[in-house]
């Protein structure tokens, strides 16, 4: 029988939530530098600081946003990554316990 924790599919779905926020916020500093410039250039300086102001929020949020393994308490799980139709994979590096969707799948 699969374990099911609800503070580790909370703290997945605020994670991924500030990480949407984040990308909207950085997109539309994005857009408004490429209209304040409005030329090629302005296209260029738009694209160049979304990527930056996206990378700089995703490091931010998950730094803040920590998902803590129910069983060992480790301070921070690692994501695997998988298939976009499949749900996210957390692995604790301590107890080398996989989670996904809030459920235990292997320990």
């Amino acid at each position: 029988m699969k374990r099911y924790f609800k503070n580790l599919q909370i703290a997945e779905n605020k994670r991924l939530r500030y990480l949407l926020l984040a990308y909207l916020v950085a997109t539309s500093f994005g857009l408004a530098a490429g209209v304040v410039f409005n030329s090629v250039a302005g296209i260029v300086i738009g694209i160049v600081l979304t990527s930056i102001l996206c990378w700089i929020m995703t490091a931010l949020v998950n730094a803040i946003v920590k998902v803590v393994c129910p069983l060992c308490n480790a301070q921070e799980l690692t994501e695997k990554f998988t298939l976009q139709c499949r749900p996210a994979e957390f692995e604790c590096k301590q107890c080398h316990s996989v989670y996904a969707d809030g459920m235990l799948l292997n320990k």
